[in-house]
């Protein structure tokens, strides 16, 4: 008997600090996604490229490649229109985050909740 295809909604986390990755995979593995993490825009883009179902990107600014979620936000939104965008950052103003067109930001430390929430509200 074949397995039915997952159909949970797919997430990508770009987070290169391990326990905020696994933090954030747990919660929304809980919430009912099917979550995918890269520690690295390079490896962000690997996935992007391999797996059409993801419709959620979660990458911090700052990010170990010495590229930036900005600048993968950017990709994303070009190569991969519909996919939602989060940003999020510990020391970056909200005013000075570069976002793509529909993208959002959100401050470090957040509620998991929150950025779910917020996910759930973008158009």
């Amino acid at each position: 008997m074949l397995e039915d295809p997952d159909t949970r909604p797919t997430i990508l986390i770009v987070e290169d600090i391990v326990f905020i990755r696994m933090m954030t995979e747990d919660y929304f593995e809980n919430a009912g996604f099917r979550t995918l993490s890269a520690r690295s825009t390079l490896e962000a883009i690997a996935f992007l490229e391999m797996d059409p179902k993801i419709r959620y990107l979660f990458a911090d600014i700052h990010l170990p490649d010495g590229d930036d979620g900005p600048r993968l936000a950017e990709t994303a939104r070009k190569c991969w229109p519909p996919v939602k965008i989060i940003l999020t950052s510990a020391d970056m103003p909200a005013d000075q985050v570069r976002l793509p067109i529909r993208g959002l930001f959100v401050p470090k430390p957040y509620s998991l909740d929150q950025v779910k929430k917020a996910f759930e509200t973008m158009a």
